[in-house]
């Protein structure tokens, strides 16, 4: 997922990746941030591929 890039953004997805992270310890989180967006990554093993697709919709 991307989105425009501002500090309260980052700070807003790194602290909903973390308690994510508490959690469901399976997912693995990765925010890239560049001048104008922020890229979040999303991964997790293949058997939670249908958890992850209701969370946030098929992979394209």
């Amino acid at each position: 997922m991307t989105f425009p890039n501002t500090p309260e953004l980052a700070a807003e997805l790194a602290s909903l990746a973390a308690a994510e992270q508490d959690c469901c310890a399976f997912f693995d989180f990765t925010l890239h941030l560049t001048p104008a967006s922020l890229a979040l990554t999303v991964r997790a093993p293949e058997v939670a591929g249908p958890l992850l697709a209701d969370l946030f919709g098929a992979a394209s």
